[in-house]
């Protein structure tokens, strides 16, 4: 790369092209006269009026110039290096720093001959200026990714933020937050103090900052903090499956560790018990709620923070782009009856608790009154009545049912079922004039009859109660930007119950920085969608196993939750192998 001294010295963008035969003087001036008219640089003019691309300018500079050119889709930037610089500057002149070295700060632009933006950086920084050159949007949304991690954990005046340059450890000047001194004043423990106070090392807070606000940025529904033998595992859980974000020294766990157990509101010394807990946080005008695990482990304590986004929007199961037609009138027909039990079923993390609140969405009405009993309240509702259970201060699910019922409720959502007497609480509420749902984890809608069985529920009162259950999981979905066509071979076909069709298409996964290489880029459900008919019944009440019952369904039109898979396939948005992974255990 180019020492900027140097690179303040080259020439003109224009001689740079001419001289790489991208452009010939004839075009030059014409663009030179275009961008004067317009009030732009010459690189933009020159997109702007499709004579050249922006890669074909960046690689000129880049061969010309003889520095790096930078794809910041393929790295990870750290916010602390990104803050050496100031933010005003970064956004004036494009440009943002990703790597600090032997004293040489490396800084990217979109346009390295901008004198003015090398005459700002030497004024700004007391470093050797490395340039390199990357594409613009690139680079601005790496200036947002670096400056919205001020709006994470807003720190009190206990906290105050200053960066640490040569990479030496650096003391908060006023000491440890409020949450700290109170045990650290309440504590004996020396080694329990000290961690305290490393944990509130700048570097700690701005680290755990910074962890979060990559994963809220990737999208990620949980960050894992795990300790190994000599490092620390940060992993993040994108699209339901995990990936590796960065590695950190092992000596960081401890102060990570009690850094999260403070503004968890956590016992900080506690080392040998799990510990549950949660916090609230603004990042980028969205209000997320984490809720932290705490486990020991025998390389130490191990953290898992769940995000959840309570600013997105629940869609109401009317509004679903994802149910077809049918499915979507019929389940709006169940959940519409004045008494019930309509069941959301399926494995953790197969999207039940969201079909539920689109469904309680859909019935919240001025002159209803809902009630949910749940642990945790994940949404809050505005007109609903929300309760969280609290099964340690014996707050259970069936209590508090219990005293619903006695709150003249129209509507109950009963989080989850977990246990025989909240499962007969709910089918006697169902039968006694509510219309009750909940979610139970069975494998699809057929088995969640003798699950209930297995759970001693009489059979009578299945048949009487159940208006409807829904199975459901959740696919990857194709990246809209790089899937592509193929043909599969005849026996994955054959697997799936289709036959060789030239007029289908099929499309798998590629890879490009927008789905960070995967080939993957957000999740949909299926589902499947069971109505107790008559024939139904008759085999509930002779506790036919979920085969008899899902075979009979079928013969009367029930869609499996592999057709409804195969439908996405079809359709282009899902692949083959997803929908076999997703339902091989059915």
């Amino acid at each position: 790369m180019a020492i900027l001294n140097n690179l303040l010295k080259s020439r003109k963008l224009g001689e740079i092209l001419v001289d790489s035969k991208l452009l010939n003087p004839t075009q030059l001036e014409y663009a030179l006269t275009e961008a004067k008219k317009r009030n732009m640089r010459l690189g933009t003019a020159l997109v702007s009026l499709n004579i050249l691309t922006e890669d074909d300018i960046i690689n000129a500079l880049s061969q010309q110039l003889r520095i790096k050119k930078i794809d910041l889709t393929k790295i990870a930037i750290d916010p602390i290096i990104g803050k050496i610089l100031p933010e005003t500057l970064s956004k004036q002149f494009k440009m943002v720093a990703i790597n600090l070295s032997n004293n040489i700060l490396t800084v990217v632009l979109s346009d390295p001959l901008n004198v003015f933006a090398g005459d700002a950086l030497k004024k700004a920084v007391n470093y050797d200026i490395e340039i390199a050159v990357a594409r613009e949007h690139e680079i601005l949304r790496a200036i947002d990714f670096v400056y919205s991690a001020k709006d994470i954990i807003k720190a009190d005046n206990s906290e105050r933020i200053s960066l640490n340059l040569n990479n030496e450890p650096q003391k908060s000047t006023t000491g440890i937050t409020s949450a700290a001194s109170s045990v650290f004043a309440a504590s004996a423990d020396n080694d329990i103090n000290k961690e305290i106070i490393e944990s509130e090392d700048i570097n700690i807070i701005k680290l755990v900052n910074d962890i979060i606000v990559s994963a809220s940025k990737n999208r990620a529904s949980d960050i894992h903090i795990e300790p190994l033998e000599d490092e620390i595992l940060i992993r993040e859980r994108i699209d339901g499956e995990l990936f590796e974000t960065k590695k950190l020294p092992k000596q960081f766990i401890n102060p990570l560790i009690a850094r999260i157990k403070i503004i968890s509101n956590m016992d900080i010394a506690e080392k040998r018990n799990a510990q549950d807990s949660r916090f609230n946080i603004t990042l980028s005008g969205k209000e997320l709620d984490i809720r932290v695990s705490i486990l020991p482990t025998i390389n130490g304590e191990k953290a898992v923070l769940r995000i959840l986004d309570k600013s997105s929007k629940i869609n109401k199961i009317s509004e679903s782009s994802y149910i077809d037609d049918i499915t979507k009138g019929r389940i709006l027909k169940l959940i519409n009856k004045k008494y019930g039990l309509f069941l959301i079923t399926g494995p953790t993390g197969s999207g039940k608790t969201t079909t539920a609140y689109s469904i309680l969405s859909e019935l919240n009405k001025i002159n209803k009154n809902l009630v949910t009993v749940e642990n945790p309240v994940e949404y809050k509702i505005k007109y609903i009545n929300q309760v969280e259970a609290n099964l340690k201060g014996g707050m259970s699910f069936a209590n508090i049912l219990r005293s619903v019922l006695r709150q003249d409720p129209d509507i109950i959502l009963v989080g989850e079922i977990r246990d025989i007497e909240t499962a007969k609480i709910a089918i006697q509420a169902s039968l006694t004039g509510h219309f009750v749902i909940s979610t139970l984890h069975t494998q699809d809608a057929s088995s969640t009859i003798s699950r209930l069985i297995d759970m001693q529920i009489e059979p009578f009162l299945i048949a009487s109660a159940i208006v409807g259950i829904i199975g459901q999981r959740l696919l990857k979905k194709l990246c809209d930007k790089c899937k592509e066509p193929y043909e599969p071979n005849a026996e994955l076909l054959k697997e799936l119950g289709l036959q060789e069709n030239k007029t289908a298409y099929f499309y798998k996964e590629k890879g490009c920085p927008e789905c960070r290489g995967t080939g993957f880029k957000g999740r949909i459900p299926i589902y499947e969608l069971l109505v107790p008919d008559n024939n139904i019944q008759k085999l509930i009440l002779e506790k036919a196993d979920a085969s008899l019952i899902r075979n009979t369904a079928v013969k009367n039109g029930f869609i499996t939750l592999r057709r409804y898979g195969i439908i996405k396939v079809l359709e282009g948005i899902t692949t083959i192998e997803e929908v076999l992974q997703a339902t091989q255990d059915i």
